[in-house]
């Protein structure tokens, strides 16, 4: 396994929770090990990523 770390942006929904952000890392085939919200705006959650990688 690698672990690759990303930058990955979010629809901002203007309530976010845990099932949110990992159902939407899911949705893009990322399997994350660790991920933290590191930039807010209106539209977009930025969120880093490290990514499980087989």
């Amino acid at each position: 396994m690698q672990v690759v770390s990303e930058l990955i942006e979010i629809p901002n929904n203007h309530n976010p929770s845990v099932e949110y952000i990992e159902g939407e890392l899911t949705k893009r085939n990322i399997n994350p090990l660790r991920w933290a919200v590191v930039h807010v705006s209106d539209r977009i959650y930025t969120v880093s990523v490290a990514n499980l990688k087989e």
